[in-house]
């Protein structure tokens, strides 16, 4: 292990204080007589006080699925710069049995325990006499209850049979153990768990041994795991099924293989078989790109019956939810594609996040935005010619709509409290982060970017790292130091940078290129567009008599002019590589980069599509350049067409009832003859053709002219759920199960609520019975829709379901007003139920709402309910800046829209 940096300067920092204390007159060689002991009165607020230092944990647990609570002795090896009388840490929802403090020569000294005297569990031990400066254990003994939100260390029932998880990040580890319960804090842990048996029982370390007790309960116990931080603890505990994989490899960066499990709940451990086939090669691939080996022992996968996010990626033992792991015959090829890198994603954690990890909350984006932009790459190299090189621009893209808010947040968040670390884990950290990571690695050159993670690695591996840190890596690796101040730029501030490029062309072969920034703001928004700039580093395409050439520059103020050599600009692409950043064109400009749609790449022709549809909700492209553009893109490549008709969609649902009949002619003469192409060769369709299909058939149902074909899937719906009869699974193909329960419950009325909601009940696939709850009640008629969302506050459903049906009911258009009324009186009821992380979200229904007026009311509504929804306060701002600007986009923009689809029948 190399020497901590981030630990050792605290503990020098912190040493010099206490020679200082101890230099006064009579002063012993210590100096420790005269240092008054540390008795700090006021709780921490934010970061636990430096002057203590866990140095390792070992902790022992004795559980039960079956029981409602657990019991513990956690030791914590502490070092002390100085006296303490007073030791603060984190403890949440546990009961203190007793606490004392263990000295070097087996001396106690006993300890009051008093909690909650802070936001987020702070705690304090107050000690009969001072401990003294130096090494000592704190031993706490304490019983618990499991959590019942998804958080510390969980019980979940499938099928009546219990079972116990951990999600421990953000600060949840403190609901299982009292510890020092922060991300800067890396220390070895020991587990020791007892469990009834029968069940597996799973941690981050190897098994070492098993004892079988004389109650029927059986101790395991397990090595100690490299220094890691308390938020990747994890535990399983429950009747998991266990599939045994085959070792991975030893190979030139280890010298070992790494044994490898899967798990996952009773019944289904066949469905880890993709994912566990593809781990091999993924841990090599991720190897070989930071050239360092996988650091921890062992790993296992976990798929657990409920949990929270997608996945935690825990040192060893990496938990999943279900549906984000398991794959079988009825997952969808889109959500195939999702497990496979959400697995990517993971893995590549072990290196960033957790080998490495932030010194504080701030900095998470790192971890995230790091792991989802390799997780791409990871999948780029393995699965080649399926679109994940332009995966993190896709991501990127779609985050956008969260980076136009005033509202937004940057991407390095400031932690003022604890609900501004949940606020961290959204698409503006995963997704803004990874786009803004590959923007570099382009500019960089592939090779100087790797060389800047490589060297990070070995700079911080075992230890904690800021941005600062990070950015100086990339820079001293890759050679270029310039590029600090642009990436500071992109993540220490909110914002879209939208590139307002002019051409001139005085003569022949004088042209020139005018390239002015702001932020970009879409109708109807209160951001100030002057009030950022970005050093951005450019990449632009420009095409005249001459040739066809790239400039690459990085633009450092306000207005930059390109002189062209001897030529002028016929068209100009300007986000040659993907960047992050819009532009606006002028009318002509717009025309022509259409015109030579198929010249641009299909990370180019992603670009011009997002900037196209941006700048006509800014007011600066006419609705008829948009869909001579979206027309252009319809025989694209298939993630460029999906986004065309996407994009379309949203047009079509923003106009008003009457008017939409235009849009939909429109849209089926525009996309239809590409479905029917597709369509007619079904049986030989790459994985992007299929998906494409896919995406405009449900597309086509939405906003196109398929009367029969929506009856006809809505009868296929009737014979999947078995309205008459028993089910047919095989009547509705995976990747079209959402539309079929869509069009099954516009279509098929009460008949066909009642089986659906039968078969949702009954089924144990975690993710197409989400889909069908969530699609359900968006769809139903009014009485359906009340029905349903009464009967998911029963205790049939779990929590984390009820929420997410309440949520998309406000999505059901045609009752969204009786769906409100019910969402309210309803909503003391829900919350109670709803997972932790999921409360402070709840707040962004208000953007369901497309007037000021509701939008007004929802917020008021939101407010009132603040105290049961801590940390909403930003979820709440962006909804309802959300909801507001879809009343300005309709008010200013759909009657152009209108009128030129007029013109155009």
């Amino acid at each position: 292990m190399t020497l901590n940096r981030f630990k050792t300067t605290i503990l020098a920092g912190a040493a010099g204080l206490a020679l200082l204390a101890a230099c006064g007159p009579g002063d012993t060689e210590t100096g420790q007589e005269t240092v008054d002991p540390v008795k700090l009165e006021t709780p921490p607020a934010g970061q636990l006080p430096e002057t203590v230092q866990p140095t390792a944990y070992t902790l022992n647990l004795v559980t039960d699925p079956a029981k409602d609570s657990f019991t513990g002795t956690v030791e914590i090896g502490l070092r002390l710069n100085k006296p303490h009388a007073r030791i603060w840490l984190h403890s949440l929802d546990q009961t203190i049995e007793r606490a004392f403090a263990r000295l070097e020569d087996g001396t106690e000294i006993a300890g009051t325990f008093e909690g909650g005297l802070a936001d987020g569990g702070v705690s304090k031990i107050d000690f009969e006499e001072p401990v003294p400066a130096g090494n000592a254990t704190l031993v706490i003994e304490y019983s618990a209850p499991y959590n019942t939100g998804l958080a510390g260390l969980y019980k979940a029932t499938q099928k009546g049979r219990p079972y116990l998880a951990t999600q421990m990040e953000p600060i949840d580890a403190r609901r299982m153990m009292p510890s020092f319960d922060e991300p800067r804090f890396k220390t070895p842990w020991t587990l020791t768990v007892t469990a009834p048996q029968g069940n597996q029982v799973i941690a981050n370390a190897p098994l070492t041994g098993t004892s079988q007790l004389d109650n029927g309960m059986v101790k395991h116990s397990f090595a100690p795991t490299r220094a890691i931080q308390s938020y990747l603890v994890a535990l399983a505990v429950g009747p998991y099924d266990m599939r045994e994989g085959t070792a991975i490899p030893a190979n030139t960066l280890r010298a070992t293989p790494i044994p490898f499990r899967g798990f996952a709940p009773a019944g289904k451990g066949d469905q880890l078989k993709t994912a566990m086939d593809a781990t091999d090669e993924m841990v090599t691939s991720q190897e070989s790109y930071f050239n360092y080996p996988y650091p921890y022992a062992k790993l296992d996968i976990i798929a657990v019956p409920d949990f929270a996010y997608g996945a935690m990626e825990n040192a060893g033992a990496i938990i999943y939810r279900e549906s984000a792991l398991l794959i079988n015959e009825r997952t969808p090829l889109d959500r195939r594609r999702g497990v496979l890198t959400t697995h990517a994603h993971e893995l590549a954690h072990q290196w960033f996040g957790n080998l490495v990890t932030p010194a504080w909350w701030n900095d998470i984006w790192l971890n995230e935005a790091f792991a989802t932009w390799m997780s791409y790459k990871t999948m780029d190299e393995i699965y080649p010619d399926q679109g994940y090189d332009r995966a993190a621009q896709r991501a990127g893209i779609s985050a956008m709509s969260e980076d136009s808010l005033r509202n937004a947040r940057q991407v390095r968040n400031p932690i003022e409290s604890n609900a501004d670390i949940n606020d961290a884990f959204d698409s503006i950290t995963y997704r803004k982060g990874g786009h803004i990571l590959s923007m570099f690695e382009s500019y960089l050159g592939k090779e100087g970017f790797r060389e800047g993670i490589r060297l990070h690695m070995k700079r911080y591996e075992d230890d904690a790292a800021d941005v600062d840190d990070f950015m100086q890596s990339v820079a001293d690796g890759s050679g270029d130091q310039a590029v600090v101040e642009s990436f500071r730029s992109f993540i220490f501030q909110p914002g879209i940078p939208y590139l307002e490029v002019e051409t001139e062309c005085e003569a022949p072969d004088a042209g020139l290129v005018r390239i002015t920034q702001h932020r970009y703001a879409p109708l109807g928004s209160e951001i100030d567009a002057d009030g950022a700039s970005w050093q951005v580093p450019l990449s632009i395409r420009i095409s005249g008599a001459s040739g066809d050439v790239t400039e690459r520059q990085m633009l450092t103020g306000k207005t930059t002019e390109i002189p062209l050599d001897g030529q002028c600009a016929d068209w100009v692409m300007p986000n040659a590589t993907g960047g992050y950043w819009r532009f606006s064109l002028s009318d002509e400009n717009w025309a022509a980069l259409t015109d030579n749609f198929e010249a641009l790449s299909s990370g180019q022709q992603l670009a011009f599509i997002d900037s196209i549809a941006a700048a006509f909700r800014a007011g600066d492209a006419p609705a008829g350049a948009v869909l001579d553009a979206l027309e252009a893109s319809a025989t694209a490549e298939w993630d460029v067409a999906s986004q065309s008709i996407t994009t379309a969609a949203g047009y079509f649902h923003a106009l008003p009832d009457e008017e939409k009949d235009l849009m939909s002619q429109w849209a089926q003469e525009t996309y239809g003859p590409v479905y029917d192409a597709l369509k007619a060769r079904e049986g030989d369709l790459s994985q992007g053709e299929q998906l494409l299909l896919t995406k405009l058939y449900s597309g086509l149902l939405d906003i196109g002219e398929m009367p029969d074909e929506r009856q006809a899937l809505a009868d296929r719906a009737a014979a999947f759920v078995g309205v008459e009869g028993e089910p047919a699974p095989s009547a509705v193909d995976a990747d079209t199960i959402r539309p079929a329960i869509k069009y099954g419950a516009k279509l098929g009325g009460r008949d066909f609520y009642e089986a659906a909601l039968d078969y949702a009940r009954n089924n144990d696939n975690q993710y197409e019975r989400r889909v069908i709850l969530q699609t359900l009640v968006a769809n139903a008629g009014e009485g359906e829709m009340a029905d349903l969302m009464k009967e998911m506050q029963g205790s049939d459903w779990q929590g984390q379901e009820t929420w997410s049906v309440m949520q998309s009911a406000l999505d059901n258009e045609a009752n969204q007003d009786t769906a409100w009324e019910i969402y309210k009186t309803s909503f003391d009821n829900v919350i109670a139920r709803t997972p932790e992380i999921r409360k402070p979200q709840t707040a962004g229904a208000v953007g369901a709402f497309c007037t000021a007026e509701k939008v007004a009311e929802a917020k008021d509504f939101f407010v009132s309910k603040g105290d049961l929804i801590p940390g909403y306060e930003r979820s709440l701002a962006q909804a309802e800046e959300r909801g507001n600007l879809c009343a300005a986009f309709r008010e200013e923009k759909t009657g152009e829209l209108v009128e030129t689809l007029g013109e155009r029948e």
